[in-house]
């Protein structure tokens, strides 16, 4: 994990996840998404509401 991530970098983090990971046929890319997924959230548990808030953001914007 990505230690002392400022928002700016975690945003960036947010635009290559892959959003739609959990669709994907081949298990490559799910494990590779869940493997991100689970990166982000312990960001935003060490980084609190912001973090969260941009998150939430960017989940409702993809539509998950």
């Amino acid at each position: 994990m990505k230690e002392n991530m400022n928002l700016k970098q975690f945003e960036q983090l947010l635009k290559n996840h892959d959003w739609t990971y959990q669709m994907s046929e081949d298990s490559y890319y799910y494990r590779r998404g869940q493997q991100q997924y689970n990166e982000i959230h312990e960001i935003i548990a060490q980084n609190g509401e912001e973090y969260q808030s941009l998150y939430n953001q960017y989940r409702n914007k993809f539509g998950v």
